[in-house]
């Protein structure tokens, strides 16, 4: 049976909208802003090296930048990093590293309540179980796939997009077959055998819809601060990652039904022990 496109975006979209997805859409609006706050105050202390560069080779040479000039300058790149606390850059990346974990281990949870036909999925039980090796595996085999796929985009772009596609279901396979990265990555290539179009233009439909409502919902609001546009971006954000999410696993449940009847048929079996 081949993949059901069009279901998997419906479904991606009901999900979202359901008790479990506004509340794993809640959470990560709170990782949001917490990457947010690290990454803005990185870019401050950037800002600010950039800045007293200026000012130490200011009158060197007769095009530098005068000191009204270099005020100047600053006053509007600070304007652009409201958010930035202080601390130091060295507190903020250690924030960064935390809230990608975090956020991995949200990804695992979300995939495996929306991997469930239910609605209201979450539970204790979904969290905990094997949720730290699961987020391991899941950081890890990220990092992997994420080198694969720009070293096929380094050479080629076709190979980097295959290689994408085919590792697609990687958290899939972690949340829900607690895989390790390795056998997540072998089991994705398997799984999308035969159906990495229609998964290529699934995940080509998510993105445009993302970029849509992402380019879409700031202009009707009228965006007239740096602040009000980071907060609007972590808003929006939390909710397409658990669209993207949910649409991705749905599309994962319908393989995953096809591979157990094939597995209960006892046809096939060695292409998926492979």
């Amino acid at each position: 049976m081949s993949l059901r496109i069009g279901e998997a975006l419906s479904e991606g979209v009901r999900r979202t909208f359901t008790r479990d997805g506004l509340v794993l859409a809640i959470v990560f609006v709170l990782i949001g802003i917490v990457t947010a706050l690290a990454t803005q105050t990185i870019v401050a202390e950037v800002i600010d090296g950039a800045i007293e560069a200026l000012r130490a080779e200011s009158g060197t040479a007769p095009n530098d930048f005068s000191p009204d000039e270099i005020d100047r300058i600053e006053t509007a790149l600070e304007g652009q990093v409201p958010l930035a606390l202080p601390i130091s850059p060295l507190v903020a990346g250690l924030l960064l590293v935390l809230t990608g974990v975090l956020a991995e281990a949200a990804n695992l949870v979300a995939v495996r309540a929306f991997f469930t036909e239910s609605g209201r999925a979450l539970s204790g039980e979904l969290v905990r179980r094997n949720i730290v090796v699961a987020t391991l595996n899941g950081v890890v085999g990220g990092i992997v796939v994420s080198i694969v796929v720009g070293i096929g985009l380094l050479f080629l772009v076709v190979p980097g997009i295959l290689f994408a596609i085919a590792f697609l279901f990687l958290r899939q396979e972690i949340a829900v077959e607690d895989e390790s990265f390795v056998g997540a990555m072998a089991s994705s290539w398997q799984l999308t055998k035969g159906d990495r179009l229609e998964l290529f233009a699934l995940v080509l439909g998510v993105i445009v819809l993302v970029t849509v409502v992402s380019t879409v919902v700031p202009i009707l609001l009228g965006v007239v601060s740096p602040l009000v546009n980071v907060v609007i971006s972590v808003l929006l954000g939390g909710v397409t990652a658990v669209f993207g999410t949910a649409t991705i696993t749905r599309a994962y449940a319908q393989l995953h039904a096809d591979r157990a009847a094939v597995r209960r048929d006892g046809t096939d079996t060695d292409e998926w022990t492979a």
